[in-house]
């Protein structure tokens, strides 16, 4: 062997250690936006399975008003999922062919 050492020794190392500083550097930028859109999306889905229940409340309520063409009573209460929603009906004064259907759980 050459008892001669290389001037480029260390190098490699040096190198290896940039690049894993500037890959985290990305991976910390690129992380702060997928969790961003990972706790919008997590919000929406609670949200629309938060209205679900209100929804088809609802929407049996306008149903049942398109099906008989008037409200029997001004408020019912459909047990959808095990739970409870009132669904009220309101007419507009001026207009008596315009209802409002309102669902709360």
């Amino acid at each position: 062997m050459n008892g001669k050492r290389s001037a480029r020794r260390g190098y490699a190392l040096l190198l290896v250690i940039v690049f894993l500083v500037l890959f985290l550097a990305m991976l910390g930028t690129a992380w702060r936006q997928v969790a961003s859109v990972l706790r919008v999306e997590t919000a929406r889905k609670v949200q629309t399975q938060r209205d679900q229940g209100c929804l088809l409340a609802a929407i049996w309520g306008m149903h049942e008003l398109e099906a008989a063409g008037t409200a029997t009573s001004p408020s019912y209460s459909p047990p959808i999922d095990g739970k409870s929603y009132t669904v009220t009906f309101t007419q507009d004064p001026v207009d008596l062919t315009i209802w409002t259907v309102k669902a709360t759980p």
